[in-house]
């Protein structure tokens, strides 16, 4: 199944390339219920609070399945609620920490972390051993905006440096890229997409645990690695 999102959707809701991104996308119709109602309705039957944000996920996004070029193992199978659980009013299973609700909102081919979705909205790990919540993006909008910057990475076949470096100096790296280009549409308080000419560099958030990492994409592995020794040197990442 095919979504045009942009029709649905005001025209400035995302980036052009992530409008691209999304429109290239499939989706398993039985977690498609476009009725908005049909979802609050089912919330209120379960006498639990209709968050906006949850439903706007399920109508726009479940059923999704989030790709990146040449990186099969990234790929994100959004799902919240099916048709089948709606036509049966299957009970909604969710998770309570701190007073704060969150709902199980798909899965990633192979990390190995829960995915969940807040009742405003933002997307989380979690940990079922220690039973907490780590916010790796703040909407499910920004966690498109980097998929697709990645997508988009890899079809213009971006060197891509293999590791990630925890960034512990965060004021002197952010003095390190003060001319760098901000990609606004896509970076939020847990993710940071930044370029000049030759480098571009994701600031996001580790999936185990609060903190930044830094990974890095160039035109070739010697001037990632340039990079990344200049910032290993000035003790901004380890």
């Amino acid at each position: 199944m095919r979504h045009n999102f942009k029709t649905t959707n005001t025209s400035m809701r995302f980036s052009n390339k992530a409008y691209k991104y999304l429109d290239k996308l499939s989706r398993d119709k039985d977690f498609v219920i476009s009725d908005r109602q049909l979802v609050v309705d089912y919330f209120k039957s379960q006498n639990m609070q209709p968050f906006d944000k949850v439903i706007e996920f399920q109508t726009d996004f479940s059923g999704l399945e989030l790709t990146i070029t040449n990186k099969p193992d990234s790929t994100f199978q959004v799902s919240l609620f099916s048709q089948a659980d709606i036509k049966q009013n299957k009970p909604i299973d969710t998770i309570k920490i701190d007073g704060q609700l969150y709902f199980s909102c798909g899965d990633h081919a192979t990390a190995q972390f829960w995915f969940v979705i807040s009742g405003n909205g933002q997307i989380c790990t979690y940990d079922n051993n220690s039973e907490t919540v780590n916010i790796i993006s703040s909407s499910f909008d920004k966690f498109i905006e980097t998929y697709a910057f990645e997508d988009l990475l890899g079809q213009n076949k971006k060197y891509e440096h293999p590791y990630y470096y925890n960034l512990i100096d965060k004021t002197s790296f952010e003095v390190i890229t003060r001319n760098f280009f901000r990609h606004d549409t896509a970076n939020d308080d847990y993710n940071k997409w930044l370029s000049d000419e030759k480098l571009i560099i994701h600031q996001g958030t580790w999936y185990n645990r609060p903190g930044s990492y830094i990974h890095v994409y160039g035109d070739d592995s010697k001037q990632c690695e340039t990079f990344i020794q200049h910032l290993k040197d000035k003790l901004i990442i380890s």
